[in-house]
């Protein structure tokens, strides 16, 4: 490990731990005139910040969350070829005084930096030693120069079928994603096998209260009907009733009458007697 690599993890830590201090000293990242070495720089420390992710992630016993952080990895490692490396690109033509030396040897660079950023261990392919990026010529920052081997890539390493082959890792996680599929389908077999009784005592019931139904229905029809009837005998009974009362009154009346005249002969007889 260089002097670079020493002073980059140094940084790094002091910049993960720094929130913990007394007092906050922030320090604003100085710009240069040159937006190609700026970006150059950048991405040089978010390289690095990855190559520590990834030694901290080897090192996690947890397979579930290693395979989730090697997921973050992967995401992260595309989105520097993808997004960063492109803008370094457009980048590279531009500013003052650009002379061919200088395009060659920001194309050695972005170059630099792509084989870097495949080396990051992500858990897919082969273990492999971490590329680490010091400061090189016309680079700022601390540090002596370091020279790096660059070998030139055919075609992206995401590209190759070899990236996507699965590791000790990746098999492991796997056999213990589809333990935890096979218990988990069971259990949906017994909730299953709970609803379809549940439904066919549910179904009994409504079966159940439609006979009911049909039994209230009838009992209904038959209340009715007794009560018609009781209505037609009651409407009989007061007929009844009423001729019975008409007769008793005539027979009181035809009484009262052969009383009265009664009484009028007896009158009449003691008058015509005294007379």
């Amino acid at each position: 490990m260089s002097v670079a690599d020493l002073l980059t993890r140094s940084d790094l830590v002091y910049k993960k731990y720094e929130k913990y201090l007394g007092e906050k000293e922030v320090k604003k990242d100085a710009k240069s005139m040159d937006p190609f070495m700026d970006e150059y720089t950048s991405l040089v420390e978010k390289i690095n910040e990855l190559n520590l992710k990834a030694e901290e992630t080897a090192n996690e016993k947890n397979r579930a969350l290693k395979a989730a952080l090697n997921a973050e990895l992967r995401r992260a490692k595309q989105m520097l070829l993808e997004q960063e490396l492109p803008k370094m690109e457009k980048l590279m033509r531009k500013g003052k005084n650009i002379t061919k030396e200088i395009i060659d040897d920001r194309t050695a660079k972005i170059a630099q930096l792509r084989e870097a950023i495949t080396t990051i261990a992500d858990g897919v392919h082969g273990t492999r030693k971490p590329m680490k990026i010091g400061a090189l010529p016309g680079t700022p920052g601390k540090g002596k120069n370091v020279d790096l081997a660059v070998t030139n890539m055919d075609q992206r390493q995401l590209d190759q079928p070899d990236y996507w082959k699965h590791t000790a890792e990746t098999s492991a996680f796997r056999q213990d994603w589809e333990v935890a599929k096979k218990r988990q389908d069971k259990a949906l077999d017994h909730i299953e096998k709970g609803l379809s009784t549940l439904k066919g005592i549910g179904e009994a019931m409504g079966e159940t209260l439609t006979q009911q139904g049909v039994i209230l229905d009838t009992i209904d029809e038959k209340v009715d009907q007794v009560t018609k009837e009781l209505r037609t005998n009651n409407l009989k009974l007061k007929g009844l009733l009423h001729k019975m009362r008409s007769s008793r009154n005539f027979c009181l009346d035809v009484t009262i009458i052969c009383i009265l005249l009664a009484l009028g002969l007896y009158i009449y007889e003691t008058v015509s007697g005294k007379a």
